[in-house]
């Protein structure tokens, strides 16, 4: 039965949560559907892919600012499922709500790694107005975060508080030390190892290797040369991947996982496993950049980079940050 929003207001016998959920939901009427789809602007692996290809695809002399972004949304994951595995507060239970949804509701990951990633693009690119990038970024964030109200998998609470901590994090990291990525990079292995002490498995092992990776990769990289050709990154991060890929789904069925104790912490072999793959696939990608100045001169990346549409690293049209 359609619930009109005079009669969830009127309807006393359901929790406040759900009536807010029904009630916005009854608002904005035709537009649902598309909210359906914005709700994808959230996701984690659109989200973490287009950070990588900011950061490989960016000029040089804005690389800073790139991976500053990169460790800003780091932060705010590892923030999200910290929280969500501690607390495993289900989600809605709704007549509209996907069946079987994985996961937990408080706090909404997509609206914090909305908030994270949109505002820490807001703040660094020198792109258009102030005011046109904050509006910009505030008007995605605010419709990532309507879309996971309507589409009844979590509640308006959990999305106001992901998007104030994914704020949060953004103003206190460009607050603290400007833009470096390395106290970010820190503070996500610190919350994802916290997390993973206290009992949460959310997605543990891959932000304490993923921040793990980027706390090493980046004092590694960051004084050093990177390649000029968009095309030497493509070329090699397309056979890179290809291979981490490979080997991080084919060893473990290979493998016997050892198990032992840390601090009172018991630890599987796969668990150190999984750290080590994320920590290194975090490595290889803030380094390849480095790393492909040394296929530069190959016929293929020569070709591509002729071929293709790339004015030195950037795809046009160009990103633009400014140091």
């Amino acid at each position: 039965m359609h619930l009109t929003s005079v009669s969830v207001v009127l309807d006393a016998t359901l929790p406040p949560g759900e009536r807010a959920n029904i009630l916005i939901r009854d608002i904005l009427g035709p537009a649902v559907p598309v909210f359906e789809y914005i709700t994808h602007l959230g996701d984690g692996p659109v989200l973490i892919a287009a950070a990588i290809m900011l950061y490989w695809f960016g000029d040089s002399d804005s690389r800073r600012k790139r991976a500053w972004v990169l460790a800003v949304g780091m932060a705010a994951f590892a923030l999200a499922v910290g929280i969500k595995g501690f607390l495993a507060a289900p989600r809605p239970e709704l007549i509209f709500a996907p069946e079987f949804y994985p996961g937990y509701s408080f706090p909404s990951a997509h609206a914090m790694g909305a908030a994270a990633f949109y505002g820490a693009l807001a703040v660094s690119m020198k792109l258009g107005s102030t005011r046109q990038r904050y509006a910009i970024a505030g008007l995605i964030i605010v419709s990532v975060a309507i879309s996971r109200v309507v589409i009844g998998v979590h509640f308006l609470g959990d999305v106001v508080i992901g998007i104030l901590l994914g704020l949060l994090i953004v103003f206190g990291g460009r607050r603290y030390r400007g833009y470096d990525p390395g106290p970010l990079f820190a503070l996500a292995f610190i919350i994802a190892l916290a997390a993973y002490v206290a009992g949460s498995r959310e997605f543990t092992t891959l932000t304490i290797g993923a921040s793990l990776g980027g706390i090493i990769g980046w004092y590694f990289v960051w004084h050093r040369r990177t390649t000029d050709q968009g095309a030497a990154v493509l070329v090699l991060g397309t056979f890179t991947l290809a291979a981490l890929a490979i080997v991080y789904w084919v060893l473990p069925s290979v493998l016997s996982y050892p198990t032992f104790e840390v601090l009172g912490v018991t630890i599987i072999g796969r668990t150190v496993f999984e750290i080590a793959a994320y920590a290194i696939l975090t490595l290889v990608m803030l380094g390849l950049p480095v790393a492909a100045i040394y296929i530069e001169d190959s016929w293929l990346v020569q070709r591509l980079q002729a071929t293709l549409p790339f004015h030195g690293r950037r795809i046009e049209p160009p990103a633009s940050f400014d140091d």
